[in-house]
């Protein structure tokens, strides 16, 4: 951290300083846009998704303690991510895993959103075409994973069916199911580059 960052988080921190406040925050934009363009992805414009993260590096600033020994990079990078997880989850339609019975391949469709409905065709094909990249990137993620972890995910989230329940179709304990379906999520975060 540089001599005159530290010099701005004391007068902020120590003294409520605005403008040192001021300039904390445009040091750090770079930071965000960096973060941000991680979830390019999304279909979202960067411009959006600075703002967005800018929020986040504002909420950073403004609760950084500098007693807790971390930098205020270090402290406002999952802050920024959080917002940024954020805007994308609530922006996105929920996405429903169909499998047909006896195939292998999982088949990942979105699921409209009644008050997010598209008004028009055209409406509806720009949001599909938005939302593909998600649903490549979940069904590549679904196709790591071996085939009993994959199950066990499908039933769980996609079945709604308890850790028991999965037990007692697989012939596990509820123990073993727990361990795979966290082994599971940790490779889906994973493959999908969300850790």
């Amino acid at each position: 951290m540089a001599a005159g960052e530290q010099e701005l988080l004391r007068a902020w921190c120590e003294g409520g300083d605005r403008e040192a406040r001021g300039r904390l925050i445009e040091m750090n934009l770079p930071l965000v846009r960096v973060l941000a363009q991680r979830f390019a992805y999304s279909g979202e414009q960067l411009e959006d998704l600075t703002q967005v993260g800018a929020v986040g590096l504002i909420k950073a600033v403004d609760r950084y303690d500098p007693t807790r020994g971390s930098s205020l990079r270090a402290y406002a990078v999952p802050t920024v991510l959080g917002e940024l997880r954020r805007h994308v989850r609530d922006r996105t339609q929920p996405l429903r895993v169909r499998r047909r019975e006896g195939e292998e391949h999982v088949v990942v469709q979105s699921v409209p959103l009644e008050a997010e409905a598209p008004s028009s065709r055209d409406a509806y094909a720009e949001q599909s075409l938005e939302l593909g990249e998600e649903r490549a990137l979940l069904e590549a993620g679904l196709r790591t994973l071996p085939r009993r972890q994959r199950r066990i995910v499908q039933l769980h989230y996609f079945g709604n069916v308890s850790q028991r329940g999965i037990a007692l179709q697989l012939g596990l304990s509820q123990v073993h199911v727990s361990r795979l379906l966290n082994d599971s999520l940790g490779k889906l975060r994973q493959e999908i580059g969300q850790t």
